[in-house]
């Protein structure tokens, strides 16, 4: 997975865009006043009027304050506009209703994820079948820490027809960190670059919040739809093998994100 180096939708990159933003500022303003010595201190002539002189110095000193003060207001308007961080994914927050699950409220901090048997048309394998169907994923790589993994068969024929990789903070207290230190936003294309994925879009997350985007990825028979959701405590990465529209994909994506979370 290739990892950005910066976050440009983090508090820190914000932040730093507001200290560039005054530094310029503050720079142009020195050079405002240096470059202006000389002229900001006129030459009285021989035979010439010192009070004439004098006014006029007066005069050009206070320009040169309009105009530092019109680049600090300027800077500062720049500045404040350009500060909109997107906040990290453990702040994330749910809006929704309470779930249909009898467990917490959606807007609960403390949320369980547990892969459901079904959702929609699709039917998770088990045993054998989904002990070959990992084999034939995976092939041999390991998972990251606290992962899990679900195949579904959407159609009877005991063939994965799509497939998801969970991270709860849950099961990997490391996560809490990870979410900590990175928005959504940053998750999102961290993910989909790694996965080489292209047309990227979002979608709506529902009633959990967070995010939830899709994009497209090359698999054996042509592009195969991919898709992610995060919040505060979860990631989730759902593929769908056969050739799948994104906005199906995302539905599909969204309705197991309903169905796993407790």
């Amino acid at each position: 997975m290739i990892i950005a180096s910066v976050d440009p939708a983090s508090q820190d990159y914000a932040a730093g865009r507001v200290v560039g933003t005054l530094f310029v500022a503050v720079v142009a303003i020195v050079l405002l006043w240096r470059l202006s010595r000389s002229w900001r201190s006129p030459y009285t002539p021989v035979g010439g009027d010192p009070a004439q002189t004098l006014r006029e110095e007066r005069k050009r000193h206070l320009t040169i304050v309009g105009v530092t003060v019109l680049i600090a207001i300027g800077a500062g308007v720049k500045a404040t506009a350009s500060y909109n961080p997107e906040p990290p994914a453990s702040e994330t927050k749910a809006t929704g209703p309470a779930s249909g699950n009898g467990g917490s409220p959606a807007g609960s901090a403390q949320r369980s994820l547990v892969l459901p048997d079904s959702f929609a048309e699709f039917r998770q394998l088990t045993g054998l079948a989904a002990q070959q169907a990992e084999t034939e994923v995976l092939g041999g790589r390991k998972l990251p820490p606290g992962a899990r993994t679900g195949y579904y068969d959407r159609d009877g024929d005991g063939n994965v027809d799509l497939l998801v990789i969970v991270r709860s903070a849950e099961w990997d207290p490391k996560m809490y960190e990870d979410k900590a230190a990175k928005s959504i936003s940053q998750e999102f294309r961290n993910f989909f670059a790694g996965a080489k994925a292209h047309d990227v879009t979002s979608f709506d997350a529902g009633q959990y919040g967070g995010g939830l985007s899709c994009g497209l990825a090359a698999g054996q028979d042509g592009d195969q739809a991919m898709c992610a959701w995060s919040d505060a405590t979860t990631f989730g990465a759902v593929r769908l093998l056969p050739q799948t529209p994104l906005a199906d994909a995302a539905q599909a994506t969204l309705t197991l994100r309903n169905a796993a979370m407790r």
